[in-house]
């Protein structure tokens, strides 16, 4: 573990907020989410290194999973269904029919193989090792298996970079912000999808809410934080959405909150298939409509243009 100050402004003057724990994969430790009394950034103090944090992502962690037989027909049409929303949303916001894209902390490379179908020149980067080399041998991408920043593309190279679910994760974020500022073109479009903690879910749901994630979400972004690490490296936001993460998010609160609060065994197993249900899911699809267009739902997508000062 280590302890660090807040990476957006500098400053040693945090105040706790929540005690957590790993309620995703049940992985022992206690967290502490702090807020950063200047700038309002929430981040893990103390928290796991680099070189700690792989203990953290286990095997069957979903977002290197692989979209095959072996999952539920809804799972798959959900998750392509997600993936054609992302593309069709950076085309939309990019103005391109076609360009050269890269994905930070692309997984196994569905949607950089979508985006491919698309006609998009893709590049990858992903520091799991085993998702990187799926994307590579399985898919022929072009992925870089390690850090941005140890990846040295060219200044300027690419039309749009895309980050979906991967800044929260990063141990230097702002870094990160500062390599993508470099190699993208100017007036380049940056997408960046994140848990909102201003949303409704958050605060109803308070420390069992899925979008903290200790300990592999580092970093919890406002829309003002946000706002303010991305001017300091160079861009300027045009559209805060939600379009992405939904009942997911919803469902694993739930289940994080069931968890911790019922005793009986079958019964957590029967609330918990309630929660997963189908007529469950569908019957909140009202109230997702109304929040996605207050952008209030857990998770928010920002599109962002490099200046060209």
């Amino acid at each position: 573990m280590e302890t660090v100050v807040c990476d957006l402004c500098g400053a040693d003057d945090a105040e706790e907020v929540f005690l957590l724990r790993d309620y995703l994969h049940n992985i022992e430790g206690i967290f502490r989410l702090v807020r950063c009394r200047q700038c309002g950034l929430m981040y893990l103090n103390p928290r796991p290194t680099i070189e700690e944090m792989p203990r953290y992502y286990p095997d069957d962690y979903h977002a290197y999973r692989v979209i095959d037989g072996t999952l539920s027909f809804i799972t798959r049409l959900d998750y392509r269904y997600g993936i054609i929303k992302r593309c069709r949303a950076v085309i939309a916001y990019s103005g391109l029919k076609s360009g050269r894209i890269l994905d930070v902390g692309c997984a196994t490379g569905s949607f950089l193989d979508a985006m491919r179908r698309y006609g998009w020149e893709c590049y990858g980067v992903e520091i799991n090792s085993r998702a990187a080399n799926y994307a590579r041998e399985h898919l022929g991408l072009n992925v870089f298996a390690g850090t941005l920043i140890d990846a040295h593309y060219p200044d300027s190279f690419f039309d749009v970079v895309t980050l979906w679910n991967v800044l929260e994760h990063l141990h230097h974020p702002q870094a990160t912000l500062y390599e993508i500022s470099r190699i993208i073109r100017k007036n380049g479009l940056l997408v960046i999808s994140l848990p909102n903690p201003d949303c409704v879910e958050a605060k109803i749901f308070g420390r069992y809410w899925a979008g903290l994630d200790a300990p592999r979400h580092l970093y919890i972004y406002s829309k003002h934080t946000l706002q303010k690490a991305l001017a300091l490296a160079g861009f300027t936001v045009k559209k805060i959405v939600s379009f992405s993460g939904r009942y997911q998010v919803l469902a694993l609160s739930i289940g994080f909150w069931i968890d911790e609060k019922v005793s009986f065994e079958k019964l957590r197993r029967l609330l918990k298939r309630v929660v997963n249900s189908i007529p469950l899911r569908l019957l909140t699809l009202p109230y997702y409509i109304i929040v996605d267009r207050l952008n209030h739902s857990s998770v928010m997508t920002v599109f962002a243009q490099r200046r060209e000062d």
